[in-house]
């Protein structure tokens, strides 16, 4: 029996808690009456979360129509703790520290062109040691890791531009630091972002699918508010999908990526133009001039991207597709052409296309929510954190 109760004490403390993280500021009596308990239950959990410094008061909020004492609100308290979040990019590493709410504090970028994945890792260790706390009641709560590429049961099994050499980044971090560690595809870390940082509330963030076109291109499915992984976690490695180049002749395919990504396009047109460098402003200026090279190239990446899109809807069937593309984001016709494009072909099932906001630093910020989850030990329930870059960058 008192295991019983102590169990339903948890329950009730974690959907306290959930309540706080997602609709915080919030009373205690909202508690009570979005959760159906008795108003002591919820003051003696509030009491508890509050003596351990997870949660705190700020001031007094509006009195009801019918007057009476106005409601103390409550909300997470930010420093209770951070996570420090990273992630291996084609030639730089990321990093990024959030406080418990997901306010960002810190934002570093560090070189790694030539570096193998023992230097990388090294770098990492090495950052989470030389951290200085900045005045948390726990400290450290957790550790996350974006990586390009397919992650099974905490192992990359595949890195399309690392040579993991048999390197377990997850054992090699747990093995020297003394808390909840992520490793996770650098796309399903994507959409938990959208998920969970998300300010989009017109939509349902149960299902959707975040298709991040980089050096290649993934896709984050979030099935019934959770990360669809399939049965390796290759689930939505839409770029690896084979795209016949001959089609008298099944046999000569490539992988869709190969003509679809960000730096497939950039190749291309560094090529074609005989450029040794090019980037997306320049690629947006030569579009808006009309440079025929250039509106080719794009008409053609539009229409891989449509195609990946629909092929994406058809298949999960998501409330929204969202894009995260910094080519996308640069030249600003391109969106409305890839909805316009994409609404012309036949049983399309309507589904909503949008921009991914905060693309640049989403893997970071999923990994915060991500890792954040573990450590509170509520991975399964709903948190919703703060989208706060503002303080990331004083340095």
């Amino acid at each position: 029996m008192a295991l019983n109760k102590q169990s339903i004490r948890n329950l009730n403390e974690k959907s306290v808690l959930r309540q706080i993280f997602v609709e915080g500021p919030i009373s205690r009596i909202q508690i009570s009456r979005n959760l159906k308990l008795n108003k002591s239950t919820v003051s003696a959990i509030f009491n508890d979360l509050n003596d351990r410094q997870l949660v705190m008061e700020m001031g007094q909020g509006e009195s009801t129509q019918v007057g009476g004492r106005k409601p103390v609100m409550i909300k997470v308290n930010q420093q209770y703790g951070y996570t420090i979040n990273f992630d291996i990019g084609y030639h730089h590493l990321d990093m990024m520290a959030n406080y418990l709410d997901g306010t960002a504090f810190k934002y570093a970028r560090f070189e790694t062109e030539g570096a193998d994945i023992h230097q990388i890792l090294a770098l990492i260790i090495k950052s989470v040691r030389a951290f200085e706390d900045p005045g948390t009641v726990k400290g450290l709560l957790g550790i996350s890791v974006a990586v390009h590429g397919i992650v099974y049961q905490h192992q990359v099994t595949y890195s399309p531009f690392i040579d993991m050499e048999d390197v377990s980044i997850y054992e090699q971090l747990t093995q020297t630091f003394t808390v909840p560690i992520v490793v996770d595809n650098e796309a399903n870390l994507v959409a938990v972002f959208q998920r969970d940082f998300s300010d989009d509330d017109e939509h349902n963030m149960n299902n959707i699918v975040v298709i991040s076109i980089h050096k290649g291109i993934g896709a984050g499915i979030i099935i019934n508010h959770q990360i669809y992984r399939g049965e390796q976690g290759e689930a939505g490695e839409i770029g690896r999908a084979v795209y016949p180049t001959v089609f008298a002749d099944p046999g000569k395919v490539e992988k869709i990526e190969n003509y679809a990504s960000q730096d497939a396009i950039i190749d291309l047109l560094k090529k074609q133009k005989g450029l040794t460098h090019l980037d997306f402003d320049e690629v947006a200026e030569l579009y808006a001039q009309d440079d025929a090279i250039v509106v080719k190239a794009i008409d053609d990446f539009r229409d891989y991207i449509t195609m990946i899109v629909y092929n994406a809807a058809v298949s999960y069937n998501p409330d929204t597709i969202y894009l995260s593309s910094n080519l996308i984001e640069t030249i600003d016709q391109l969106l409305p052409m890839i909805v316009d494009k994409y609404n012309r072909l036949p049983e399309n099932g309507n589904t909503d296309i949008r921009m991914l906001k905060g693309a640049k630093y989403a893997s970071l910020l999923g990994g915060c929510s991500a890792v954040t989850h573990l450590a509170l030990k509520m991975s399964n329930q709903r948190l919703k954190f703060n989208f706060d870059l503002s303080n990331a960058f004083d340095d």
